[in-house]
């Protein structure tokens, strides 16, 4: 059996690794673009903020591949794929082929359509080569724009912070992280940051990116200004989905995909950011890594793994700062458990007397737990103590 998976991070990786477990003698081979072996992209900021190597973000070395008699190529790209003679061609004119495929060909940076975004200046923050251009770029850019106000945007302008940069953070919605937080945990949260010496201007819209070649500044819709010479975009992601039409996939936001991870095309699967299931996109590293590993173990024919989406989930790599946002947090339909004191923000989303969801800020210890307790639908026993 040639096992062929399109894309080395972690959904790729994970999906090699469980073929190899299903199928001690199966040709697997993983093909990629990237100059790079699959790496920690979750540990990006750390990079980004100089306090580890690159060297260090890589996860197996050339020994574990060939002890795995996994074949990892790099600088590879897939241009084409003919599902009907199970082939792929690459950039380079080379052509291999397949029993069976894996697209696990990940997401691209989306840029927001703002007049001038394309100027030299406005930074992607996706992968390695990304940062080393951030790092390169901010040298001579002491005042930082951070385009975007999620989980990357904050950690990257926190990261830059500690490198002795001046970063605002720019967010058309009228708080942080408006989908995962309520009002008051955005507050909570903002306060924290500022006190970190990260600046925000929320809820305004940008006009357009000021300058020639390079970036000068920016324009709002108020007509007001703000000068900087370096934009870092963290303004979310949009699959890759370049593949899809030759190879006859069926796609919508995502590639689309079944429980078991299969496309409509026999023989050809997908997972991670590229995939879409049951109109999700997921775009995270826990679900990739999920969805990889049952990828990879049904392509061996064996059929026995369904995805079953874990609810999702947000923590917040800043020091001193400790933040998780998981399961439902709506409030309709649920009755709220609240505790705001001390610098310990708690939210918990309870139905039928079991935990749906949590909201916590300055709580580490318990944001440690609360995870298994949403999956596991734990009662209001195990919130004893925490309200006193």
């Amino acid at each position: 059996m040639k096992y062929l998976i399109l894309g080395n991070g972690i959904a790729g990786i994970s999906a090699a690794l469980a073929a190899r477990e299903q199928d001690e003698t199966g040709e697997i081979t993983v093909v990629t673009k990237s100059p790079m072996p699959f790496y920690y992209r979750i540990r990006l900021i750390e990079y980004l903020a100089k306090n580890t190597p690159i060297e260090k973000l890589i996860a197996y070395g050339d020994v574990y591949y060939d002890d795995k008699e996994i074949n990892v190529i790099l600088n590879k790209e897939a241009v084409n794929i003919d599902s009907k003679n199970k082939k792929v061609k690459f950039d380079d004119g080379t052509i291999m082929y397949y029993d069976k495929l894996l697209l696990a060909t990940g997401a691209r940076p989306r840029y927001p359509n703002i007049e001038g975004i394309d100027k030299k200046g406005i930074l992607k923050f996706r992968g390695a080569s990304d940062s080393d251009e951030i790092i390169r770029h901010i040298e001579i850019c002491d005042r930082v724009v951070v385009l975007g106000g999620g989980v990357l945007g904050i950690e990257a302008a926190n990261s830059l912070v500690n490198s002795g940069k001046d970063v605002t953070v720019i967010e058309t919605a009228d708080r942080l992280l408006h989908r995962q937080l309520d009002r008051e945990g955005s507050e909570i949260l903002q306060k924290a940051l500022e006190e970190k010496k990260i600046k925000f201007i929320l809820g305004k819209t940008i006009k357009r990116i000021l300058g020639g070649e390079s970036v000068k500044g920016i324009e709002f819709e108020d007509g007001t200004i703000f000068n900087t010479g370096c934009i870092v975009l963290s303004a979310g992601i949009i699959p890759r989905l370049e593949l899809c039409k030759s190879g006859g996939v069926d796609f919508n936001r995502g590639i689309i995909v079944n429980e078991y991870m299969e496309t409509n095309i026999d023989g050809i699967f997908a997972a991670g950011d590229a995939a879409e299931y049951r109109g999700n996109l997921y775009g995270l590293w826990a679900p990739s890594k999920e969805q990889g590993g049952i990828a990879g173990g049904n392509m061996t024919g064996i059929k026995i793994q369904k995805y079953n989406p874990t609810l999702p989930e947000i923590r917040l790599k800043v020091t001193g700062i400790s933040l998780f946002s998981g399961g439902e947090t709506e409030e309709n339909g649920v009755d709220i458990y609240k505790y705001n004191k001390d610098g310990v923000y708690r939210k918990f989303f309870v139905r039928d007397n079991k935990i749906v969801g949590a909201i916590l800020i300055g709580d580490m210890k318990t944001s440690v737990k609360v995870s298994n307790w949403i999956s596991s639908k734990e009662g209001l026993d195990v919130l004893y103590g925490l309200y006193e």
